[in-house]
C-alpha cells in the first residue's frame, strides 16, 4: 500500500471538523494566556518530554530534572538531579538522582496510574544494565522493576520498551550515554524491537521485532536493505489495547531520517501499516483507542499535523489546516483538545504552544515563548517546548528559557479551559 491508497475526506474518524477547521477565537482571546516561570537559578530545570503529565494528581507537584549544563548530550557518568518542584513557591526538592537521561526526552518520567500522588518511574542505569525505577517520594525506595520504558498504559498496567542502547548507536541526541548495542553488526535483529513489559510482575515479551517491520519495508522500499532499524519512540492507546511505534533508519548518505508509523497489538498481532515508511514522521499522540495525531509529510512536500485513525481498512488522512508544520502533538485526557508547539521564528527567536478545540475546529495561540539564542531552536541542545496538558486541561507545562540568564527552566501557562 502505498501513498496512493490513502483516503482524503473533509470530513473523517467522527471528528466534527467541518463547521470550525482553520478558524481562530475571537481577537480577545487571541492574546497570549498566564505564563509563569515555576523553576529558577543557577541549574538548568526540565521536564523532558510532551503528550505526559507532570503532575502529581494533587497537582502540587511537577516532576523535574535538574542539570548543570544544557548546552551539549550528557556523558558518560553524568547524572541529572531528579526532583519534585513545589506549585507554590517554585522550589526544586531533589529526591534521587539518573544516569539515564537526555535534554531531549529526560529519563521519560512517568507518574504512576495506580498510585498518580505518591510513585513514579524513571529509567537509570543499574550495574551497567538500562532500567525502569519505580520510586515511592513518602520512602524514597527504588524500585527496578524492568527494562527502561518509553510509554505506560492509562491503567499503569503495561509499558513499551525499546532498547536505547541501540538509540544511543544510531542517534545519540534521544539516548542515554554509556550505553551499548547488543546487535550492532544487525540490520535487523529478530531477537530485538519493541517489548511489552507487566509492570505488576517485570515480565516482558517481544511484540513485534526490527526482521518483522524490515520485511514489511522493504515490500515497498527495497532501498533500505541493509541499513540499520531502530525504533525511537513507542506509545500504548488509551484503552491499553494496541500501541504504536516509528521504525527508523538514516537514508542513504546519512543526512535524513526516514521514518514510518505502525500499530500493532500488545499480544503482537494485527500489524498494520499507517503511515508509510519515507513519511519523516516525527511526532504524535493517541486522542482515544483508534484515532490519533501525527506529524508528517503530507503533503509529500508539505510538513502537517494530520489526523487518522487506527483501522484494519484503508487509512484516512484529513490534515489540521491552522497547523502546517512540525510540532509536539498530543490531546487532552478527554480527548477534546488538541495541544501542539512550534511555528518557530528564528529571526525573532522564538518558539510557541498552541490550542485547538476537536469539537469547535476553533485555535488559538496559547503563550509565544523567547528563546533568545538560534541554538535552542536547533541543533542537538535545542529546547524544545514539548507541551504537557494537566489532567484538568487547566495548565500546560513546557520547558523554555529564562530570558535573563539563557538556563532551561519549566514554565506554567493557564490554558482558560
Amino acid at each position: 500500500m502505498d501513498r496512493r491508497d490513502f483516503l482524503v475526506k473533509s470530513t473523517v474518524i467522527g471528528l466534527s471538523l467541518a463547521t470550525g477547521c482553520g478558524r481562530s477565537l475571537g481577537h480577545r482571546q487571541q492574546k497570549d494566556a498566564a505564563v509563569r516561570m515555576l523553576t529558577s537559578g543557577s541549574q538548568n530545570h526540565f521536564f523532558g518530554y510532551y503528550g505526559i503529565n507532570p503532575w502529581n494528581r494533587d497537582k502540587t507537584y511537577v516532576l523535574s530534572l535538574e542539570a548543570p549544563f544544557n548546552n551539549r548530550l550528557p556523558n558518560p557518568g553524568e547524572k541529572a538531579a531528579i526532583g519534585l518542584v513545589d506549585m507554590k513557591t517554585g522550589a526544586f526538592n531533589r529526591i534521587t538522582e539518573t544516569n539515564a537521561w537526555n535534554l531531549q526526552q529526560g529519563c521519560m518520567l512517568h507518574w504512576n496510574p495506580l498510585n498518580p500522588n505518591t510513585e513514579f518511574y524513571f529509567n537509570d542505569v543499574s550495574d551497567g544494565r538500562l532500567v525502569s525505577v519505580r520510586f515511592d517520594i513518602r520512602t524514597g525506595n527504588r524500585t527496578i522493576v524492568a527494562d527502561t520504558i518509553s510509554g505506560l498504559s492509562k491503567d499503569g498496567k503495561s509499558a513499551v520498551h525499546v532498547n536505547y542502547g541501540r538509540i544511543s548507536r544510531l542517534r545519540k541526541v534521544v539516548s542515554y550515554s554509556g550505553t551499548s548495542d547488543p546487535n550492532p553488526d544487525v540490520a535487523y535483529p529478530e531477537d530485538d524491537g519493541v517489548f511489552i513489559i507487566d509492570l505488576l510482575t517485570g515480565q516482558k515479551r517481544l511484540a513485534v521485532s526490527y526482521k518483522q517491520m524490515a520485511d514489511d519495508i522493504l515490500t515497498y522500499h527495497p532501498e533500505i536493505d541493509g541499513r540499520h532499524m531502530w525504533v525511537e519512540h513507542a506509545d500504548i492507546n488509551r484503552d491499553g489495547t494496541r500501541f504504536l511505534f516509528l521504525p527508523r533508519t538514516w537514508n542513504k548518505d546519512a543526512s535524513k531520517l526516514e521514518t514510518g508509523l505502525y500499530t500493532v497489538g500488545l499480544d503482537g498481532t494485527g500489524m498494520r501499516r499507517l503511515i508509510p515508511y519515507g513519511s519523516s514522521v516525527s511526532h504524535f499522540g493517541w486522542r482515544n483507542q483508534n484515532e490519533l495525531i501525527a506529524t508528517f509529510n503530507y503533503p509529500a512536500d508539505s510538513r502537517s499535523h494530520v489526523f487518522l485513525a487506527d483501522t484494519a481498512d484503508r487509512v484516512q488522512f484529513q490534515p489540521v489546516e491552522p497547523f502546517q508544520w512540525d510540532g509536539h502533538c498530543s490531546f487532552s485526557l478527554d480527548g477534546k483538545w488538541l495541544l501542539t508547539d512550534g511555528s518557530k521564528d528564528t529571526k525573532q527567536m522564538t518558539n510557541s504552544v498552541w490550542l485547538y478545540g476537536m469539537e469547535t475546529g476553533q485555535h488559538r495561540k496559547l503563550a509565544t515563548m523567547q528563546m533568545l539564542e538560534e541554538r535552542f531552536l536547533k541543533g542537538d541542545a535545542r529546547c524544545d517546548l514539548h507541551p504537557r496538558f494537566s489532567d484538568d486541561n487547566s495548565m500546560v507545562c513546557v520547558d523554555g528559557i529564562d530570558p535573563k540568564s539563557g538556563n532551561r527552566q519549566i514554565f506554567i501557562i493557564e490554558t482558560g479551559i
